[in-house]
């Protein structure tokens, strides 16, 4: 068995004991005691603090893989160890967020953090902060204002530093307000434009918050609800296919911002006002020829906000339009794309398999391969030996 003063001279393990023990004192699990502070000694943590309280920072990154997220974040705490002094101390929370410990006294360096770093990951970064505590065994009650205060980056938008004692108080909705879903439709009618779309779907959002912010997953549901029925009364007497199905209100409920929804909703309404009209349906299929064209050259580096760039659109317009015109969604047809050619590489060359993840796009060869069996039914190696045969 391995003695304590090896373990503490591994750095990993280290970092791993810390995060456990942070994990549990700020979610309660740790009980009040004189062991505390000497608990924290132990593990070389700083175990005094003028009035303690928690941030919980986020990183705000364009790839929704929650397996690169969950890397990128390591990375961040790994990185915020090293700059952060000795009074404060970071870990990752079970929610795989950079938790920050430190003492109220301090909660300038908040920003310079922020900045550092946004500068360094070339990412905005969300902060929410809980109030300060009187003691640290109460820090759990910062913790679970900070989280809160961090989910509200949907109405505060993101790359915000967000306090808890700054939060207004959600207000009840009972009713879907179908005159204003109504008053939406007769605008979007009316319309010659995607700006006077905008315009509409702004005001149709505003309308909802005059009275204060609402519960949030209420705003997710009203929003399916809104696309639902707007999508059912503006092409019932049309021939057009309804693209809405599940996948759409799952990409929703995964946006984390009230002004994402607003630009998804714009720009469905203009994608369904367009796809409407049969002079557009030629353009449509040329853009997404190009785009496929752009996904296949381009597959170790190519994303949907980098092809839509090229094809002079937003992400989220190209992504309604690829599944209106080809029933699939641009990840699962790039994931296509990168296995097919993961195959021939396999069955081509000498490339050991985390080479090939790379050319095929996928920086983690672990995660290349779970895909790959996914896909294929065989691990790379298992492909690769079955084809030599």
């Amino acid at each position: 068995m391995l003695s304590e003063g090896l373990l503490f001279k591994d750095d990993v393990i280290l970092t791993w004991m810390r995060d456990r023990f942070l994990q549990d004192l700020v979610l309660g699990r740790k009980s009040a005691g004189a062991n505390l502070k000497e608990s924290l000694s132990r593990l070389n943590l700083n175990p005094y603090y003028t009035y303690p309280a928690l941030a919980l920072l986020e990183p705000v990154s364009p790839d929704g893989d929650e397996h690169e997220m969950v890397l990128l974040v390591e990375r961040m705490r790994d990185y915020l160890q090293q700059q952060v002094s000795g009074g404060s101390v970071v870990f990752m929370d079970e929610q795989n967020r950079i938790g920050l410990l430190f003492s109220w006294v301090s909660k300038e360096f908040l920003e310079a953090i922020q900045n550092m770093l946004s500068q360094q990951f070339n990412l905005p970064v969300n902060i929410g902060v809980g109030k300060p505590c009187s003691h640290l065994y109460d820090i759990n009650q910062s913790y679970r204002q900070a989280s809160r205060a961090l989910k509200n980056k949907f109405y505060r938008g993101t790359g915000q530093i967000i306090y808890y004692s700054e939060l207004r108080r959600y207000v009840s909705m009972s009713d879907y307000p179908a005159d204003r879903e109504k008053d939406l439709l007769d605008s979007l009618k009316a319309a010659d434009s995607t700006a006077e779309i905008e315009e509409a779907v702004n005001e149709f959002y505003d309308r909802l918050l005059e009275n204060g912010p609402i519960d949030i997953k209420n705003m997710y549901e009203l929003t399916v609800r809104l696309l639902i029925e707007t999508e059912k009364r503006l092409l019932a007497n049309t021939n057009y296919v309804n693209a809405y199905n599940k996948f759409e209100i799952m990409s929703i409920v995964k946006m984390q911002t009230l002004q994402e929804i607003k630009t998804y909703v714009s720009h469905f309404f203009s994608g369904v006002r367009e796809v409407m009209s049969p002079d557009q349906k030629e353009s449509h299929r040329s853009i997404i020829k190009k785009t496929i064209h752009h996904m296949e050259q381009e597959c170790q580096a190519v994303s949907l906000q980098s092809v839509a760039q090229k094809v002079y659109m937003t992400p989220t317009y190209l992504s309604l339009l690829f599944k209106l015109n080809t029933g699939r969604t641009f990840i699962e047809h790039l994931t296509d794309i990168r296995i097919g050619k993961a195959k021939e590489l396999l069955k081509t060359t000498h490339y050991k398999n985390y080479e090939v993840a790379e050319q095929v796009g996928y920086q983690d060869p672990r995660y290349f391969s779970q895909i790959f069996k996914k896909k294929v039914g065989l691990s790379p190696t298992e492909y690769r030996e079955s084809v030599g045969k």
